[in-house]
């Protein structure tokens, strides 16, 4: 019998013993602690998906879910859950907090799902990294697939590790199926407001790149971007987004290609699966193409060829036989 209990709030000083299912020797515990965002986080809540999706058919298994009202909460959150057979944090703010309470408890098995830096930790913390590279990768194949002024455009967050990433990857995708396209790219000033929350600079950068014959514009780096894909809408241009908040006035004006994804359900699903397998690996684990942990959204507006050149640029780089740069 699997019992999921997903209504667990605040911070519990300690989380009340999960009950053994009938005919369990042994229950499978998980401890599921996401930000003061709680499940209204699209990562927190893809990853506590992922821990149902897992669990889902076990038997003997049960998932417990914390929801910190404050940051200062989720140290202590973390270690009312010590003892479980997983706890996950399943956000990068709660980064500082899970390496130090996993290295306070040696004998349990966290996970940190997606963090901005990869931490140094203990061998029983696993950091799930998604392959940012390759997804943004694929949304450089597809942009230079379909370009048909032979310009394409990126604009990105404030030159960050994940910036300079998703910068590579689209330009390599580009040139790899098209060596001739012409690439322009710009990260978000210092000084042009808050890192990742700028849509007005973002669109402004869109529409100058679109006034130089840019024609598919891939727009990455939080509202920053979102504001790319609403001033390629403006332009008339195509355009590609990044995760999977995408600007619904882009979407709605008809631009957007596809958006590049990161599949946190998918890749959290993988890791409960493994330990209750009993395969722990610990360390950084990177989740790309060949873990069906990336990719992009489903895509609209491709011929036929268009579509299955792309599929095949997907296949090489899941097995390894291309390098995106990054």
């Amino acid at each position: 019998m699997l019992l999921v209990q997903a209504g667990a709030s605040g911070t519990r000083p300690a989380p009340a013993p999960s009950p053994t299912p009938s005919g369990c020797a042994r229950t499978f515990r998980v401890g599921f602690v996401t930000d003061v965002a709680g499940l209204r986080s699209s990562v927190d809540a893809a990853g506590w998906r992922g821990v149902g999706q897992a669990l889902d058919g076990v038997p003997c298994g049960r998932a417990d879910l914390a929801l910190p009202t404050r940051p200062s909460d989720y140290r202590r959150t973390l270690q009312a859950y010590a003892g479980y057979d997983l706890v996950i944090a399943g956000s990068f703010l709660l980064t500082d907090a899970v390496v130090e309470i996993a290295r306070a408890n040696p004998a349990t098995r966290f996970a940190l799902v997606d963090p901005l830096v990869v931490p140094s930790g203990p061998s029983n913390l696993e950091v799930l990294a998604f392959r940012n590279d390759q997804a943004a990768y694929l949304a450089g194949a597809l942009a230079g697939i379909v370009t048909q002024s032979g310009v394409i455009a990126g604009v990105y967050g404030p030159d960050g590790a994940i910036d300079r990433t998703n910068r590579l990857g689209f330009e390599h995708g580009a040139l790899y199926v098209r060596p001739g396209v012409r690439v322009l790219g710009a990260y978000q000033p210092a000084q042009d407001g808050e890192p990742y929350a700028n849509p007005t600079w973002g669109a402004t950068q869109a529409r100058a790149f679109s006034s130089q014959r840019a024609d598919v514009i891939f727009g990455a780096g939080g509202t920053t971007g979102q504001g790319a894909l609403l001033g390629a809408a403006q332009s008339g241009v195509a355009c590609i987004g990044a995760d999977t908040d995408v600007s619904a006035d882009a979407a709605a004006a008809g631009c957007l290609l596809a958006s590049s994804m990161k599949l946190i359900d998918r890749g959290v699903r993988l890791t409960v699966a493994e330990v209750i397998a009993g395969h722990w690996r610990g360390g950084l684990r990177a989740l790309g193409l060949a873990e069906g942990a990336v990719g992009l959204s489903p895509l609209r507006q491709l011929l036929p060829g268009q579509a299955a050149r792309l599929e095949t640029v997907t296949n090489l780089l899941a097995a390894g036989s291309l390098t995106t740069g990054a």
